[in-house]
């Protein structure tokens, strides 16, 4: 499926959580909230990504949701797709994803597919892309995992691993990034720092060893993610192709990143550059990949089994 109008230079690739909307639960001066989401907004239009993943897209007033989705979305000169309310969010909380069609990207589909009464919503926002010049479409996952549950968490990093895994025998790429709410193995997790972190994060992020006591911390989503191919970006890149070069905690973690971005397999020979940067209006920072347009054309997903 190769665009008829070349090759997309690079594809840059955001990623920012907006903190249950860019909204100061604690102030109801409504200068503060606009401040707080001004300065993600500012971050954004200085990157110029042509695909954002956000977490925490939400809105202060009852029906204001779809509001707040398309004033963010309009402001940027992009397309929004909305996914479902995160699971166990009590301000309404939900992912999204936005894309430039001016950049040449056609959105092909959206998701996930829920019906209520199917169990618990997916975690994440979806959209089919094809990128200008790329052999294959590109789906991207904005995700944004229960931060309550180890349990959770595991359940929905299966279904979206299984999911990402029969997509890629039907011909997809794909880039998955958020708020994954527990640790990567590239991570400088210190175990003895763990014993510093605040009681309510240890659930969903540790496991503990009752024989001498100790923290260690938990892989389990980075670990279903990798075992269907999947590369946490900032791994693959060199130091020197990183800003900063020294994997620093992205959002509120002890000494690791909570927020991360993972592509497949096929296409982490693309990733050119890696981009974090503190918005001041979220406990999560900002991130953006760039992946090399000629390399990411070429990339070819594994197929289906034989």
């Amino acid at each position: 499926m190769t665009s008829a109008v070349g090759i997309l230079p690079e594809l840059r690739i955001a990623m920012a959580n907006f903190g249950s909307g860019g909204i100061d639960e604690g102030s109801t001066d409504r200068r503060d909230m606009a401040m707080r989401w001004d300065k993600t907004i500012s971050v954004l239009r200085e990157w110029q990504p042509h695909i954002v993943l956000c977490q925490e897209i939400s809105a202060a007033a009852p029906g204001a949701l779809r509001v707040h989705l398309w004033t963010t979305a309009n402001t940027l000169g992009m397309i929004p797709l909305l996914g479902p309310p995160s699971p166990g969010t009590v301000t309404g909380n939900h992912p999204a994803v936005l894309v430039d069609a001016s950049a040449g990207l056609v959105i092909l589909d959206a998701g996930p597919a829920w019906q209520p009464g199917a169990g618990a919503q997916p975690a994440w926002c979806e959209a089919l892309v094809q990128v200008p010049g790329w052999a294959h479409l590109l789906r991207a996952y904005s995700v944004d995992l229960p931060w309550r549950s180890s349990v959770e968490q595991r359940s929905q990093a299966d279904q979206l691993a299984t999911r990402i895994a029969e997509l890629a025998g039907l011909g997809e790429l794909a880039v998955a990034g958020g708020n994954w709410n527990s640790y990567g193995r590239a991570d400088p997790v210190i175990p003895a720092a763990l014993d510093f972190a605040p009681p309510h994060l240890r659930p969903p992020r540790m496991r503990y060893s009752p024989q001498d006591r100790t923290l260690t911390p938990n892989y389990d989503v980075h670990d279903v993610l990798a075992c269907v191919g999947m590369e946490d970006a900032v791994a693959v890149l060199a130091s020197a192709r990183s800003d900063p070069g020294d994997l620093a905690a992205a959002g509120t973690s002890v000494n690791g990143r909570v927020d991360r971005i993972y592509l497949t397999r096929d296409l982490a020979g693309a990733a050119a550059g890696y981009m974090q940067q503190d918005m001041r209006a979220s406990e999560h920072q900002a991130l953006m990949l760039t992946l090399d347009g000629a390399t990411a054309a070429r990339a070819t997903p594994p197929g289906p089994e034989q």
